[in-house]
């Protein structure tokens, strides 16, 4: 498998060890986390770092996780993961979470397109998906400006801090 994707203004890397660091101070972020979920505790971010490290096929059931880095500057943008959710049509869904320095810069959506023409073109998918809150108006234009359209909204779907929210499902059809 490509271990990097390219495009004009992003390296997306493939999670590697060394990204730990980044990982943990993503997952431990509430600011970060919350229209995602809790922050994590450090030991449940080294469990599913350690998941996300082992090798990833169209069978596996964690995430395929890349490591978004502004070309020019090499500098942490934030990550990009997809996983298997069906097999009939294959099917992807998407997460991404951007790092504060990097919001509002357009690379999500870029992350987010690279990732659905390489997945698409090697792994054959045909289908992308992606769930955010509805309140996360930031997401859902990143999603709509990435080509996918929205399928749904599930109210008070999702507890968050406490809070149950609605959540909105995305889809793309390649």
């Amino acid at each position: 498998m490509n271990e990097q994707l390219f495009s004009a203004h992003l390296t997306l890397s493939k999670l590697a060890p060394t990204d730990w660091e980044l990982i943990r101070s993503i997952y431990s972020n509430p600011a970060l986390m919350q229209h995602i979920g809790a922050a994590m505790s450090e030991e449940e971010i080294r469990r599913n770092f350690e998941k996300e490290l082992a090798p990833w096929s169209l069978d596996s059931t964690h995430w395929l996780t890349w490591i978004i880095r502004e070309a020019a500057t090499s500098s942490d943008v934030g990550l990009m993961s997809l996983c298997t959710r069906r097999r009939e049509p294959l099917t992807a869904e998407a997460g991404f979470i951007i790092v504060e320095a990097h919001k509002g810069k357009g690379y999500a959506t870029e992350a987010l397109q690279l990732v659905f023409d390489f997945a698409a073109s090697t792994y054959g998918f045909k289908v992308f998906t992606a769930v955010c809150s509805e309140e996360h108006a930031a997401s859902r234009r990143v999603l709509e400006k990435a080509g996918m359209k929205l399928d749904k909204i599930v109210p008070e779907n999702t507890e968050i801090a406490g809070k149950l929210v609605n959540d909105c499902f995305y889809s793309l059809e390649k």
